[in-house]
């Protein structure tokens, strides 16, 4: 995400940005719904009133805590990761937090948000701290979400194919973009797209927080969607050794086989080994090697882009079905318990 963009308002010797004013809406936005989420209704008011109250400011302590930390550190991992990538454009680590425009990479800020939560909670303990951290992943998928519209004041989040159809030069096909030498081009919108998936996805998780409080699954959606999402932009991050997965591809890879791996051990502990388990375990590899096929098939066939997203699209949906269908079975062994036996009853009625 970049926050360079025009300039919206002077005051002074003030400049303010429309980057930055939609990043401080985001996540004020972001905090009050993490807030409303995380904080609890009336357990705990069969207390006293002074332990009850005790109570009370500890939770609120807590919220403040976490919107303090998730400013500092999303910010801070969003630059690191980001200057990791692209440290020939700054002068030293110095250089890249010398200033809070710029570009933050969103893996970096996930880590923020998601460090934030377990960090301003875990004295209140393990409920409190899995109320906030599945509060904050909702958080987090709204300011993401929001976040995205700052590329409609800058030249980021742009497709790699040029539109030249005078008919799909505009949204939601594609955006004018700036180009050396004071030109204009129009390339994919990737960014309003990002908008219309990441807003599906919060409603998605708001709803798996209302259903069992768990960030698992909203994590796995945002990570499915981002793998696609990064393929498609032409300004993607990279390892300094890798220039051909995008950084945020490896994260998805990573944090999506993990997943599947914990639910799948989880699941089994649970149950005996099954067909579904096989079954789901082969439609994750066949989806997360159907990604990375495209994602090189699509850099050797630049005029194939709709088909290979499609494909690619296809294949983040069905591990996002596997994971959520393993993440399920454990819920449900969970609820599961043994059948009590009634003793048989006399038959001579004694």
């Amino acid at each position: 995400m970049n926050l360079e963009t025009t300039t919206a308002v002077y005051a002074g010797n003030v400049r303010l940005s429309y980057g930055m004013i939609i990043a401080v809406f985001a996540f004020l936005s972001s905090w009050m719904l993490t807030v409303s989420l995380a904080c609890p209704g009336q357990e705990g008011a069969s207390q006293s009133v002074k332990s009850f109250m005790a109570l009370r400011v500890k939770q609120l302590v807590s919220l403040l805590m976490y919107g303090v930390f998730a400013a500092a550190l999303g910010s801070f991992f969003g630059r690191l990761i980001y200057w990791y990538s692209h440290y020939e454009s700054y002068d030293g680590i110095t250089g890249a937090f010398s200033s809070f425009e710029g570009c933050f990479h969103e893996a970096g800020v996930v880590l923020g948000f998601t460090a934030a939560a377990t960090l301003s909670s875990f004295y209140m303990g393990r409920e409190f701290m899995k109320r906030m951290t599945g509060a904050s992943s909702v958080g987090m998928m709204l300011f993401m979400t929001l976040m995205s519209l700052v590329s409609m004041f800058n030249d980021s989040d742009r497709g790699k194919a040029v539109i030249t159809d005078l008919y799909h030069q505009r949204l939601p096909y594609s955006y004018i973009t700036g180009i050396s030498g004071g030109g204009t081009e129009y390339r994919t919108a990737v960014f309003f797209w990002k908008f219309i998936l990441l807003g599906i996805i919060t409603i998605i998780s708001f709803v798996l927080y209302i259903r069992n409080k768990s960030a698992l699954m909203t994590y796995v959606c945002y990570f499915s969607a981002m793998a696609l999402l990064d393929s498609a932009r032409y300004d993607a991050s990279f390892l300094r050794s890798n220039g051909f997965v995008s950084l945020m591809q490896i994260v998805a890879a990573v944090f999506l086989l993990s997943a599947m791996i914990t639910c799948l051990v989880l699941s089994l502990r649970k149950r005996r080994l099954h067909r579904f388990h096989l079954f789901l375990t082969l439609l994750f590899l066949i989806g997360i090697g159907l990604v990375g096929y495209m994602e090189y098939y699509v850099q050797r066939h630049g005029d194939l882009y709709i088909f290979c997203y499609t494909v690619m699209g296809m294949a983040c949906i069905s591990m996002v079905v596997s994971i959520w269908i393993m993440h399920e079975s454990i819920n449900k062994g969970r609820g599961r318990k043994k059948p009590v036996r009634k003793p048989e009853s006399d038959e001579s009625g004694e």
